[in-house]
């Protein structure tokens, strides 16, 4: 089932939205770098890889095969990265979107992704964050399954416990090409990351 114009229309404004708030934080952080590296420094992150997972709850903004979307059940991801300086992050990893059961059917997705990360540093412990992705998924309702490509973006804040771990705030925004449409889904999560 295609949306229609308007919705089309309707979902593209706010995730133009959230990519322009998602690349003003990295831009910040780039333009803030000799600020940032002398609070991150205080923190202790130095480049080098990590590991982290997060775990929390989605939310589908769209229909996908004729499936209304709805708040799902637990989700999460689990991911690896590498740290090329104090603002600059590539990240890479497997996210769970969850499943929303409906009176219509029932919705899931699956994808694989790699994220670019920025990191504005606002105290010696916490710091803000911004990312932008593209992604490989497979969404699967109750009248059948589709895989495909697409882009994430998201903002959070990280809060520096050790100066190896981290525990994080996050909401992230995954728009997938499946069916014919481009379902949405919104996700919540908090998780903690440690570096080597």
């Amino acid at each position: 089932m295609r949306p229609s114009r308007t919705t089309v229309l309707r979902t593209a404004k706010p995730f133009r939205s959230s990519l322009q708030m998602a690349l003003a934080v990295l831009a910040a952080a780039a333009a803030l770098s000799p600020v940032a590296s002398r609070a991150q420094s205080a923190q202790g992150a130095t480049p080098g890889p990590y590991i982290g997972g997060s775990l929390g709850q989605g939310r589908w903004m769209d229909s996908a095969a004729g499936v209304t979307g709805g708040r799902t059940d637990l989700s999460g991801k689990v991911y690896g990265g590498y740290q090329f300086t104090p603002n600059f992050a590539l990240e890479a990893g497997g996210v769970a979107l969850g499943e929303s059961n409906r009176a219509d059917g029932s919705i899931k997705g699956n994808a694989a992704f790699v994220d670019a990360v920025g990191t504005l540093p606002l105290t010696s412990q916490w710091s803000a964050i911004g990312r932008v992705g593209l992604l490989r998924g497979k969404v699967d309702t109750s009248t059948g399954n589709d895989y495909g490509n697409g882009l994430k973006v998201g903002a959070g804040a990280q809060y520096a416990l050790t100066q190896k771990t981290a525990v994080l705030g996050e909401w992230e925004r995954y728009k997938l090409d499946v069916f014919g449409t481009r379902p949405e889904v919104n996700q919540f999560t908090v998780g903690v990351k440690t570096a080597f």
